[in-house]
């Protein structure tokens, strides 16, 4: 955190002064330098804090953000796409005041997004998210490797507003310092579930079974199913302790948390879904899983398994078909940069290709997501016909997981990931997701035990160490 409030200020009422007298129509931001670094020194305290908090940390350390509260909203309430919001961003980038080459900032993050699985379902559990949400919040904190920036965005209304904001970046900037004051991490206590396999085995094979029947009539090539796993929490949960162990046991996958209101979407995920910098974007196609071996003879044993099944292979393929086909036609140059290498994880690895496109000129961002959203990797091929499969099948409704979660910028750079190895707080119920992807060649058992080992990323984070 700065300890030099009177620089800030000062630079801020200078910048005051260089804007527009009133105008609600013209987004502001005031950019300054962030001493703390550490974002685990104040995450717990600011998501205690407020109750709007979004945090995504990139998958490869590039870049770690948090936005707290909305300064503007992109999207209509009723927005089912992404390529609805094109106006409004185009509207803001015109019309957009910025002290940030003062700073040496030539861009930044500055357009948060969440968005759910399926926009069209809607459910009490996840009522305190919309649907799509695109918006600029109020203060960004973005951390680096080189350095650490915060972003104060706003509009002026009218005067009494002008008047304001100084008494409102100093309660900011005063709540982060004294954030950083944390007490030490504690566990929290959770209520001893003791989840019967035999149980989930049986209902898991009734709904794959019916899966397996829409697969053989030929009209669908791949489904992914979902099951959900529940937990009641007793106590008030630390989120640094929960974030930090996630990022060390995950170090190499997104971490991400969204809050609203009382609910808080987290998770831990190992699949970019589209980086754009520049004219270039980059997609992965992460399908195809096996368990990881206590040993290094047996990991070795499990990776060739993972590497030769033809099932895995297959439902590999047909993830990386579609993405590729999504983005020839948007470009005249997709290449695979790897393809079916194996990403291993703390308790799982994957088959995964990365594929990247020159994008051609004029190409608008924000179609190109609604082309590629749901990948076959969490829905299915066909799409639409999957997503209906789903909606048909399974006895929730996914909300933000399997969604997308992150940042884009004016220049429709953007880093965005799909939200699985997540879980739902709400009212002291956690409830964690996790899916499998289904093909006709696909066995029972080894799908259940994927869904086991994808649930584990969030469950054991609150295993009660006493239970037997």
């Amino acid at each position: 955190m700065s300890k030099n409030f009177k620089n800030i200020f000062t630079d801020f009422e200078m910048f005051i002064k260089t804007l527009p007298y009133s105008t609600d129509s013209v987004l502001n931001s005031f950019a300054f330098p962030f001493d703390n670094s550490n974002w685990s020194s104040f995450i717990n305290n600011v998501i205690n804090k407020y109750s709007d908090i979004f945090f995504f940390k990139s998958a490869s350390y590039q870049q770690t953000v948090i936005g707290i509260n909305s300064a503007i909203s992109l999207q209509s309430n009723d927005a089912k796409s992404f390529n609805s919001v094109s106006k409004n961003i185009n509207h803001w980038k015109k019309n957009f005041n910025n002290n940030w080459k003062e700073v040496n900032k030539q861009t930044a993050p500055i357009i948060f997004c969440a968005a759910k699985f399926d926009p069209n379902n809607s459910s009490v559990l996840w009522e305190d998210f919309p649907s799509i949400r695109i918006f600029v919040p109020e203060l960004i904190i973005d951390i680096s490797r080189d350095d650490a920036f915060g972003y104060f965005n706003f509009t002026i209304k009218d005067k009494n507003d002008r008047n304001s904001l100084s008494d409102k970046l100093f309660s900011y900037l005063n709540s982060l310092e004294e954030s950083v004051k944390q007490e030490a991490y504690v566990l929290p206590n959770i209520d001893t579930v003791n989840f019967n396999d035999h149980n989930n085995l049986y209902e898991w094979s009734d709904l794959f079974q019916k899966v397996i029947n829409y697969l053989k009539e030929g009209e669908i090539k791949k489904i992914v199913f979902s099951k959900t796993f529940n937990l009641q929490i007793e106590n008030t949960i630390n989120w640094n302790n929960i974030l930090e162990k996630l990022n060390n046991r995950f170090p190499d996958c997104y971490l991400f948390l969204v809050k609203k209101n009382g609910s808080v979407f987290f998770g831990s995920s190992p699949e970019m879904f589209l980086k754009v910098s520049g004219n270039i974007a980059e997609v992965e196609s992460v399908a195809g899983s096996a368990a990881r071996g206590k040993q290094m003879e047996s990991d070795k044993v499990l990776e060739k398994f993972l590497k030769m099944s033809e099932k895995n292979n297959k439902e590999h393929t047909i993830v990386s078909d579609f993405i590729s086909e999504i983005l020839i036609r948007y470009s005249d140059n997709v290449k695979v940069i790897e393809e079916k290498q194996i990403r291993k994880l703390d308790n799982i690895q994957h088959l995964i290709t990365k594929i990247s496109a020159e994008l051609n000129s004029g190409i608008n961002v924000f179609e190109l997501i609604d082309e590629l959203f749901p990948t076959p990797a969490v829905c299915g091929v066909p799409k639409d016909k999957a997503i209906q499969i789903i909606k048909n099948l399974e006895p929730h409704d996914r909300g933000l997981y399997s969604g997308l979660v992150g940042v884009f910028d004016f220049e429709e750079r953007c880093e965005l990931a799909v939200a699985i190895r997540s879980a739902l707080v709400k009212e002291n119920l956690l409830t964690a997701f996790a899916g499998a992807g289904i093909i006709k060649d696909s066995d029972l058992n080894e799908e259940f035990l994927e869904i086991k080992l994808k649930s584990d990323t969030i469950l054991s984070l609150f295993k009660n160490e006493t239970k037997s």
